[in-house]
């Protein structure tokens, strides 16, 4: 196997400072939440990526918000309301991109 000095995946993997803003749902609860990012949907202005920060999941077995997230940011993306919406590598995020 090949060694190389620099991992040339990395350039395919989106990083913290891609996104032009960052909405931070920590601590909300999941309804609020779900919410402030369909407000965000129906209105994002002149904002092009945006990145969607919420609890990580954690030992207690509650739900995180990314399953219900996910499913909504597909159904935008289905609807063409956006034009990308990827995971964050920790799971505890989406990057999203609406359309030019």
């Amino acid at each position: 196997m090949p060694f190389f000095e620099h991992n040339p995946l990395e350039k395919l993997v989106l990083q913290p400072g891609d996104a032009e803003a960052e909405l931070d749902l920590q601590g909300m609860p999941s309804d609020q939440a779900m919410q402030t990012v369909e407000t965000l949907l129906a209105s994002p202005g002149e904002l092009n990526t945006c990145m969607l920060r919420f609890d990580a999941a954690s030992n207690d077995g509650r739900e995180t918000l990314f399953i219900p997230l996910g499913r909504r940011l597909l159904q935008a993306r289905r609807e063409g309301i956006l034009s990308r919406c990827l995971p964050l590598a920790d799971g505890a995020g989406y990057f999203i991109a609406f359309p030019d």
